[in-house]
């Protein structure tokens, strides 16, 4: 996977580009809708969105910059993420978060240190930080799909998140 840090920062900006159009989608929801419960991925946009911007927040800070972070109770996420303007700043803050980090590991030598992260079955395992920045992004866009899907069955048509 030698993708130079150049392509990492576009394949972000173009991630969060789509995020924003899909923010943008959800400012026409009404708040009954935004907190909608489904029976599958993360039950709502509300949450849905959180969990992206969150875990973003959480491989950039503990699992490449190596401090901990604390996750936060639901109650908090939820208040956190109350409003799309909301999730709208949080992904702001967080993506400033990942372009420092994208910054620092902008040389291959960097970019081939390897981490010590736990796997979705809490097994540890070790990825290099290219690896894991492009988990990154992968991971969101397989969850903005799910994001389009809630909106349709909210009714709404949802935007074309396509890249180009």
């Amino acid at each position: 996977m030698a993708q130079d840090r150049m392509y990492l920062e576009e394949y972000f900006e173009e991630t969060w580009n789509a995020r924003a159009k899909l923010l943008d989608a959800a400012e026409a929801l009404t708040p009954e809708e935004w907190a909608r419960e489904f029976e599958f991925s993360w039950r709502s946009m509300q949450l849905l969105i959180a969990h992206v911007i969150e875990v973003e927040r959480s491989w950039m800070i503990e699992d490449i910059g190596g401090s901990k972070y604390a996750a936060e109770p639901p109650e908090a996420i939820r208040k956190r993420y109350a409003t799309p303007a909301l999730a709208r700043a949080q992904g702001h803050e967080v993506a400033e978060i990942t372009r420092e980090v994208l910054a620092a590991y902008a040389s291959p030598a960097k970019l081939h240190e390897t981490r010590e992260v736990k796997g979705a079955d809490g097994s540890v395992i070790h990825l290099t930080v290219e690896e894991i920045l492009t988990h990154v992004f992968t991971h969101e866009l397989r969850h903005q799909g799910q994001m389009q899907v809630m909106l349709r069955l909210l009714g709404k048509k949802p935007p074309n998140a396509d890249w180009f």
